[in-house]
Order: C-alpha cells, then sequence, then structure tokens
C-alpha cells in the first residue's frame, strides 16, 4: 500500500509539471498571438508577411486630396509597385523592393498595404478564411501641392523642407534632397549606398544640424519665462560679445546694432544680445527652456525622426553657454523639430504631435482607422508666446527674412545662418503662415550655401506664391 501511495504521488508531480508545461507554452503563445501581433506583423523580415505580401495586390498610397503617390499594376509575372511622383515623394513614402524590402511609409504601414488585419490575425489560423488579396489603402496627410512646389523651390540644392498645419499637426509638405527613385531603387542600390550625399536620408525628419539663429525665438521666451531679462532689458551690441578668456562672439559680419532689446535683437538676429542671455539663462535656464519645448524628448509618431542632439549642460564654460544662445556649440536639431518650434509660437504656446498618415480605409472604402490630432505640449504661456510672434513679425515686415514676404499673406519668421565645422554656413529659415485654406507652420534648410535671408527666406515665398496661385488666390 505505502508503495502504491508512492507512485500515485510521483504520477501526481509528473501530471502537475505537464499542466504546468502546457500553461508556460499556453500563456507564450497567447502572449505572441495578442500583444506581440501588431510588431510582428510590422515586421519586414517575417516570412509569414513577406510571403502573402507576394500573393496581395497592395493597396494604394494617397495624399488627402485622394491623389495616388503609390500603386500596384498587375504584370503578367506578379504584381509591380509603381510611384507616379517618383523621387518627388521618395523622402516621407520610401519604396518596396523583394531585395531589399521595404522603407518610408511602405514600411510603418506595411501591415495595412499587404492587406493584414490585426484584429483577425488574432484568431490564429482561423483568419485565413477571412484574408483579402488586394490590400488596404493609405491615406495621408500630405498635399501633393505643397510637395511639389516645395520640391520645385529647393530645386537642385541640397537641404530639406518641412510644411505642418500648426493646428493639427498634419504634415502637408516632408521633401528631402537629393533623394532616390523608388521605381528604379533595386538598379540604383549599389550608387546610392556609397553616394557622399547621401539620398537615402530623410533629411527633413532626420537630418541633424546646427539651428544657428533660428534657435533664438526660443531662447527669448527662456529669457523672458525665467524673468532673467524682460522685454525692456538693453543689451549694448558693439558688434562682439567679449567673454573671459579672451573669447569674443561675433555678430553677423561684425555689425554694430548699439542697444537692442528683445524684440530688436530677434528682428536684426543679434547673436550679442542672445549670446548675454545665454549666459544669464545659465545651465538650469537653457536646460529647461529645451525641455519645455520638447527637445530632450523621443517624438513618438508614424514616420521615423531622429531626437535633437544636447549639450552636456551641466559642464558648460561661459563662452559655450553664449553659443548655446545662439544656437551654436553641440547642438543639433532636424527640421521636423525647427517647424514645430515655428508652429508652437504659431499656435498660442500649444505644439500639436505631427502625423503623417490620416486614414486606412479598406477595399470596400469602409474606414478602419481615422487618426486624430493630438496636442504633445504646451511649450509656454499665451502671453510670452505671443510677444515672440509679435517680434518675429516684424522679422518679415523689414528684418532679416523680407525676402520671405508674399502680399496679403499674415507671416512670422526667422532666419539662420549656422556655422558648419565641415564646410560652409547652412542657411535656415522657419515660420508660420496664415494661408486661405491652412494655418501653416515651416522649416527650411539650404546645406553649405551660406546666409538664410537669402538662401532659404525666398523658398518659402515661392512654395506660398505657387500655392496661392493653385488656389486662385
Amino acid at each position: 500500500m505505502h508503495r502504491q501511495n508512492s507512485i500515485d504521488k510521483h504520477i501526481y508531480t509528473i501530471v502537475k509539471v505537464f499542466i504546468g508545461l502546457f500553461a508556460i507554452i499556453f500563456i507564450n503563445l497567447a502572449y505572441i498571438q495578442i500583444y506581440q501581433a501588431e510588431d510582428l506583423l510590422k515586421d519586414s523580415h517575417n516570412s509569414h508577411v513577406a510571403e502573402k505580401a507576394l500573393q496581395v495586390q497592395r493597396g494604394k498610397i494617397l495624399d488627402r486630396n485622394g491623389v495616388v503617390l503609390a500603386d500596384t499594376t498587375v504584370e503578367k509575372d506578379g504584381f509591380k509597385r509603381v510611384y507616379p511622383y517618383g523621387e518627388i515623394f521618395a523622402s516621407p513614402i520610401g519604396y518596396v523592393s523583394d531585395k531589399l524590402g521595404y522603407a518610408g511609409i511602405e514600411s510603418t504601414q506595411n501591415t495595412y498595404l499587404a492587406g493584414n488585419n490585426l484584429v483577425l490575425h488574432a484568431l490564429g489560423p482561423i483568419s485565413q478564411i477571412f484574408e483579402q488579396n488586394v490590400g488596404n489603402d493609405v491615406h495621408l496627410t500630405l498635399n501633393a501641392d505643397y510637395q511639389q512646389a516645395a520640391y520645385d523651390a529647393l530645386g537642385n540644392r541640397k537641404g530639406a523642407v518641412v510644411v505642418l498645419n500648426r493646428k493639427t499637426g498634419e504634415v502637408l509638405a516632408m521633401v528631402s534632397r537629393p533623394m532616390f527613385n523608388p521605381n528604379t531603387i533595386d538598379e540604383d542600390w549599389d550608387n546610392l549606398r556609397v553616394d557622399e550625399n547621401s539620398p537615402l536620408l530623410n533629411r527633413a525628419s532626420q537630418g541633424l544640424y546646427p539651428p544657428g539663429s533660428v534657435i533664438k525665438p526660443m531662447i527669448g521666451d527662456g529669457v523672458l519665462t525665467s524673468g532673467v531679462a524682460t522685454t525692456d532689458t538693453v543689451v549694448n551690441c558693439t558688434g562682439a560679445l567679449q567673454l573671459s578668456g579672451g573669447y569674443s562672439l561675433s555678430d553677423s559680419s561684425g555689425e554694430v546694432h548699439g542697444g537692442v532689446n528683445l524684440a530688436k535683437a530677434i528682428e536684426e538676429s543679434c547673436n550679442s544680445y542672445f549670446g548675454t542671455m545665454g549666459i544669464r539663462l545659465g545651465s538650469d535656464g537653457l536646460k529647461e527652456t529645451f525641455s519645455r519645448f520638447g527637445y530632450d524628448q523621443e517624438l513618438d509618431t508614424d514616420f521615423i525622426n531622429n531626437k535633437p542632439q544636447l549639450p552636456d549642460f551641466d559642464n558648460l564654460s561661459d563662452g559655450e553657454l553664449a553659443q548655446v544662445g545662439i544656437g551654436q556649440s553641440t547642438l543639433l536639431v532636424t527640421p521636423l523639430r525647427m517647424a514645430m518650434l515655428a508652429g508652437s509660437i504659431g499656435n498660442e504656446g500649444i505644439m500639436m504631435k505631427p502625423f503623417v498618415v490620416n486614414a486606412i480605409t479598406a477595399p470596400d472604402n469602409s474606414i478602419l482607422e481615422q487618426h486624430q490630432p493630438m496636442t504633445w505640449r504646451q511649450v509656454s504661456s499665451p502671453e510670452t508666446i505671443n510677444i515672440i510672434y509679435e517680434d518675429m513679425k516684424n522679422v518679415i515686415n523689414h528684418g532679416t527674412g523680407t525676402r520671405a514676404k508674399v502680399s496679403g499673406i499674415e507671416m512670422i519668421g526667422k532666419t539662420g545662418t549656422a556655422e558648419n565645422s565641415t564646410g560652409k554656413d547652412h542657411a535656415w529659415f522657419i515660420g508660420c503662415a496664415n494661408m486661405p485654406n491652412e494655418d501653416i507652420a515651416f522649416a527650411v534648410i539650404v546645406e553649405n550655401s551660406g546666409f538664410g535671408g537669402s538662401e532659404a527666406a525666398p523658398i518659402i515665398k515661392n512654395i506660398l506664391t505657387s500655392i496661392l496661385a493653385k488656389e486662385g488666390k
């Protein structure tokens, strides 16, 4: 009897072990099927997804007005992905390649474009009963007219243009040049990947550059918010700011501005003023200002973007503090973040989260997803930010940004000429414009081209003039 009880105990123990193992397997399968389903479906290396994609007529990618930006044609030997605009939309849309995989929107929205459905996928093998052989369509916030105008205005120069609806965060244009042609990506790949001009880089959201003077409106907000100076505080500009250790921070071409307050410093882009304010703000004040505007935060959105690179605020000399105050030192930003900065100034301190995917529709035109605008942060008080707004309006009307001015359009702006350790200065221009159909924010950078007022500002004028002509205004 004792022996029988011992055998029963061993059997009971073995049964418990097997039940435990099955429970672990079940929990793991459930975790993969439910919690990891979205990531696995979006992974371009998922062999099941890749195999299924070859059997599906991939969905369209369209702009906000239904203009087709990417389509799939039926060929004798299968499907072929075509891009009617070639390289014009390549920076946000990317490409599809049997050899190279996916990039851009084609990658981030591959789940939907390939006809997969996350809800059905959770059903496992049963989902195969409901699978479709036509992919879903992805509707973007991009505006083909803005994108074409920005592409044409930038011309053959290296750089980027970003245009946002500052009230909603919708990306209206995202242009990077030089760029690849997604229609010939396979044939061109070997040359593209070694091209020193980096045509595979989306400069608009991934390119990191010193901002130079386009950061000054944000520093101005930091000055007023912290109370280290008021709108009436005057700094005497002699053409160069003399610092300890014999270091000198010069104004552009050594220009002497005389006594300048905040408004005049923004209008004339005075380095002596903002260098002084960088020192007054100190490490803590600068760190707090950059944090309020989100420069120390990752931006989780529906397209790939790079986080800005900030100085080590805890270990800056007076000279380095002054450099940060004029957008130099080790500070690096993307054009996207500068457009967001401008947008927050034109939106009473509200910075919207940028997004490029507006909706997903099934082959029967039913809406699977509809994306809504989202506030990312309140960067400053409306009262303080509106002071900066008025000062930036003067930049357009009679300051360094007059070459951006468009008759009948209220605009604000800020020029920038950023020193570049590897070559000629980069030209910047950021700002906002109240267009008839959109309240926009924008950022333009032209690499190695010189002064922002003469090189970048006219690009925005050309873009806006083109849009007004198309709208018959």
